[in-house]
């Protein structure tokens, strides 16, 4: 494929997009499931009895990566906390993102079973899911549990880009919007001499 103006221009605009989409989630979640609100107020743990302990152990690894970046960042308190959040929300958005985008890349280059282009319909994640027999969860839930398996397995010999123990990796994206984002390509318009996928070829 050419990366010509076009290209360029589309694929940046489909990159920004999806930026939107889960810099939105990502907030969503923090302030809806985690007690971490925009504005910097922090709920008490004690408060958010819906957490599971898995939840709670990511609340906990979120409000210490709040507390690292407020250290470092300027100006009077609330001020520092607003700054910090966002730094926190904009990380943990670009994390995934460049996740998803190096297996999608690995996709294509056959390095990895079919895991994100076709989501819960790929066909690497219909036998991890036939195999699991339902042990994992609901559907999403195992796809999760699918595509970490996949980061740790990448984790190796990237570690940097997929290490799941960091704190940026402790919000995962709701299956509305990994699905929008999945979408997002077609809704911006197909990249010129990419495979344009089921049922879109010509």
């Amino acid at each position: 494929m050419r990366f010509d103006k076009d290209t360029r221009n589309l694929l940046a605009k489909t990159i920004a997009a999806c930026r939107r989409r889960l810099i939105e989630d990502v907030t969503d979640q923090l302030r809806g499931v985690f007690g971490l609100h925009p504005d910097g107020t922090v709920l008490p743990l004690d408060k958010l009895t819906h957490l599971s302990p898995d939840q709670n152990s990511a609340a906990r690894r979120l409000r210490d990566l709040l507390d690292h970046y407020t250290v470092g960042a300027a100006g009077k308190d609330s001020d520092r906390r607003k700054a910090a959040y966002e730094r926190m929300v904009l990380e943990i958005s670009f994390t995934v993102l460049n996740r998803l985008a190096a297996l999608r890349l690995c996709e294509e280059r056959g390095l990895v079973v079919e895991c994100v282009r076709q989501g819960t319909t790929s066909a690497g994640f219909q036998m991890f899911e036939r195999i699991s027999g339902g042990a994992l969860g609901g559907r999403y839930d195992t796809y999760r549990v699918f595509l970490e398996c996949m980061f740790d397995e990448l984790a190796g010999d990237l570690g940097v880009l997929f290490d799941r123990m960091t704190a940026q990796s402790a919000v995962f994206p709701s299956e509305r919007c990994m699905e929008e984002g999945r979408r997002e390509p077609q809704e911006c318009g197909t990249l010129r001499g990419a495979d344009p996928g089921p049922g879109r070829r010509g």
